[in-house]
């Protein structure tokens, strides 16, 4: 028996109680809820030990990673303008690598994970409809382009097309995973 929604998002109550907007608070809830058991158990955000700092290459490792990412994104907001949407930023924040290793586990990041993260945005807003057409479409877009210049098509653009939303998820991302950093997401 796998894990249920309660359980998987039961690691993200401290984050998802900084989404203050009810409806986007709960559709992230559910696409948490959407996550294979894999990423709550053993998911390493980096299994060659490459792209990520040593305390992100356990079990939790891209939970770690995620929780890190949100809290760079929260603050970055600010300081790219884009805090009237930061509710939308931190929901695709904390989506963006829930299918790191596919649907199923894989072993290692497969470089559709964007996309099929994006898939399943739009397959929760298909089946709830608690956002609107234009909250739904910003964290679809922050998931589906949150790889940047890895990115493969459909959701490869150049970072100068980037909207700030966009950007603030990459670059959140991104700094997330270098070594040399340390994001104190405990707080």
């Amino acid at each position: 028996m796998g894990l249920t929604v309660e359980e998987k998002a039961k690691h993200f109550d401290s984050e998802l109680d900084r989404i203050f907007d009810k409806g986007i608070r709960e559709f992230t809830k559910l696409c948490i809820g959407q996550a294979p058991d894999y990423f709550f158990i053993d998911c390493p955000a980096s299994t060659s030990g490459k792209y990520h700092p040593i305390s992100e290459l356990g079990a939790d490792g891209t939970l770690i990673h995620t929780k890190k990412v949100f809290t760079l994104a929260y603050e970055m907001c600010r300081g790219l303008g884009c805090e009237d949407n930061r509710d939308l930023i931190l929901s695709a924040s904390l989506i963006h690598d829930l299918l790191k290793q596919g649907k199923t586990k894989s072993g290692h990041t497969v470089k559709t994970h964007p996309a099929l993260g994006a898939d399943l945005v739009s397959e929760v807003h298909e089946a709830t409809q608690i956002i609107s057409e234009e909250e739904y479409s910003v964290i679809r877009n922050c998931v589906g382009y949150h790889y940047g210049p890895w990115s493969i098509n459909p959701w490869k653009k150049s970072l100068e097309d980037y909207s700030m939303e966009e950007l603030c998820v990459y670059m959140a991302d991104y700094v997330a995973s270098k070594r040399f950093i340390e994001v104190d997401y405990r707080r």
